[in-house]
């Protein structure tokens, strides 16, 4: 039995840290609101996928809502109170989610959406080349460095229903 201990005791640390990571890495659901936590059916949940967008179109990474930046490692679905929301994001072309700067983000824009209670939402990106009088440049700011970047493309920001909670799940 002695033997067994700390094999068990490493698939405990193995599995309690990969836990963890996941929460770390963008599975879970933050709350994005103030105050108590709320019932499924009376949030919205927007889901944002920057690899894929499922199939419906190029992913979408979030850089804030209404004004408040996410997490340096931000969880890919946010509790949001129903209602009108600005969101700040881009459409991603990067298949690996550590892709780097090989396949950049594209089209940063800001777009309001407007969320009913106890829906789950995707977001999805839709990209369209511009014409070169519309092109326009964004700096992003990492460890002090500021980089300019030119961008010549929109990305327009798609809401697609996914499910709807009409009780507690």
């Amino acid at each position: 039995m002695k033997s067994i201990s700390p094999a068990l005791l490493i698939l405990t640390t193995v599995l309690t840290g990969c836990s963890t990571m996941k929460s770390l890495v963008g599975h879970g659901v933050t709350d994005f609101y103030d105050g108590e936590k709320r019932s499924i059916t009376e949030v919205s949940i927007i889901e944002n996928n920057g690899n894929s967008g499922w199939g419906m179109g190029a992913g979408v990474i979030i850089n804030s809502i209404d004004g408040k930046k996410l997490a340096f490692l931000p969880q890919s679905k946010h509790a949001i109170l129903p209602g009108k929301h600005e969101i700040d994001y881009e459409c991603d072309l990067n298949p690996n989610v550590m892709g780097g700067d090989k396949d950049p983000k594209v089209g940063h824009a800001t777009a309001t959406i407007d969320v009913a209670p106890g829906v789950h939402y995707k977001l999805v990106g839709q990209i369209h080349n511009l014409p070169s009088t519309q092109w326009y440049y964004t700096e992003k700011s990492f460890l002090g460095q500021t980089t300019r970047i030119l961008n010549k493309h929109s990305c327009e920001l798609k809401l697609m229903q996914h499910e709807v909670y009409t009780s507690e799940i």
